[in-house]
């Protein structure tokens, strides 16, 4: 309240209290509002593409995580700047109390409870609703195939286990640009493998060089029509524990590229007997030392001649489902299955077991009260039998 109580008459004192009362009063109910605002967009958004949602929370969650947030966790979200400082310490805990997406789906519903959720509504809010763009929709599996077609792989290469399509609308700025620059140049599709924490950056500003660390054949973005030749710049990360996708994750973007020559360096492949001879190439190729001597991959040098159009993931599934569908099957396996899912606690408890083993083999007072054990039950052995 403004102004001190104690120093006011009766009746101004109880005024003060009545119009404090009633604009908290009224500040709460706009809070309220907002938030039911909040939740029922958000609702929406994972009603209408779950899985969608879930890794794209689950790239926010990489990137916070990092140990290199300033470059990754681009942007920021504002509600978590203190006097321009990034709070990673309350950004850290809000995102340590987020459930399952599904278990939020279900605390939506209860309007009284939202206040109690407000921090993980907000937060939730900005990353899955706030930043819609670009957007993210899952691919069906049938189509999965169609869509690797477009970049005319000739190598085999693992297959993803899921698919995003990624879209900008048209009114964007960098799409309206990147539609201009296309103009009377070829389009075609590559790959480009990078950091599980770097996707959230890349989603939101697409692809940018300092984001790469390849440098070995020069500055710019590392790109190819191989996916075997960019998966291995794909650096599996892990991301958000609960997501229904999988905890582990590595992300390859799908990009449209403009084949413009003053975009695309290019250097041109060395004989294997180190003579130094360069072939020209009209597309602007970098050609990697392979067996056939196809083409493999690409140096782009202008960010703006490229535009993410799909992200395929490889997840490692869950250990085990929150949610088993017969009581039977946890039952199955035991200690077994429960040392699987718990390997490093498994690790750790042998290697317990196996100092204490040691301990006591060297441990002679053991061994005299091991040796009393035995005649003890030696002595109450004979006694039995006879």
């Amino acid at each position: 309240m403004d102004g001190e109580p104690e120093a006011l008459s009766d009746t101004a004192t109880n005024c003060n209290l009545a119009s404090a009362s009633e604009t908290l009063s009224d500040n709460n109910q706009a809070k309220l509002d907002s938030l039911e605002k909040k939740a029922v967009h958000l609702r929406l958004v994972l009603e209408k593409d779950f899985k969608a949602a879930d890794i794209k929370w689950s790239l926010f969650v990489a990137a916070a995580f990092s140990f290199r947030y300033e470059s990754c966790l681009r942007p920021f979200p504002p509600a978590f700047l203190k006097n321009g400082v990034k709070d990673m310490d309350e950004l850290l805990s809000v995102i340590t109390d987020v459930p399952a997406l599904d278990l939020v789906l279900q605390q939506l519903d209860n309007l009284d409870n939202l206040s109690n959720i407000s921090d993980i509504i907000d937060l939730l809010f900005y990353v899955l609703v706030r930043l819609k763009e670009p957007t993210l929709k899952t691919v069906p599996a049938e189509v999965h195939d169609s869509v690797l077609a477009n970049a005319h792989s000739t190598l085999s290469a693992p297959k993803p286990q899921y698919i995003f399509q990624v879209a900008s609308s048209c009114k964007s700025t960098a799409e309206t640009k990147w539609k201009e620059l296309s103009k009377n140049h070829h389009i075609f599709y590559a790959y480009h493998g990078n950091r599980l924490e770097n996707f959230y950056t890349i989603l939101n500003f697409g692809l940018q060089q300092h984001l790469n660390k390849n440098t070995l054949l020069g500055n710019g973005v590392y790109l190819s029509p191989e996916l075997n030749i960019s998966l291995p710049y794909s650096h599996g990360g892990f991301g958000w524990g609960a997501s229904c996708i999988g905890g582990h994750l590595s992300c390859i973007a799908m990009c449209e590229v403009i084949d413009a020559p003053e975009g695309i360096n290019y250097q041109k492949p060395v004989s294997n007997e180190g003579d130094g001879i360069y072939e020209d190439d009209k597309s602007k190729l970098l050609t990697e030392q392979s067996g056939d001597g196809q083409m493999t991959q690409y140096i782009v040098t202008n960010c703006d001649l490229v535009r993410v159009r799909y992200m395929l993931v490889y997840a490692k599934q869950p250990a085990s489902m929150r949610f088993p569908t017969a009581s039977v099957n946890r039952n199955v396996g035991g200690l077994r299955q429960w040392l699987a899912r718990h390997k490093l606690f498994s690790i750790l408890l042998g290697y317990g077991l196996m100092l204490a083993t040691i301990g006591f083999a060297n441990n002679q007072p053991i061994h005299y009260y091991y040796k009393i054990l035995l005649k003890k039950l030696d002595i109450a052995y004979s006694t039995v039998k006879v």
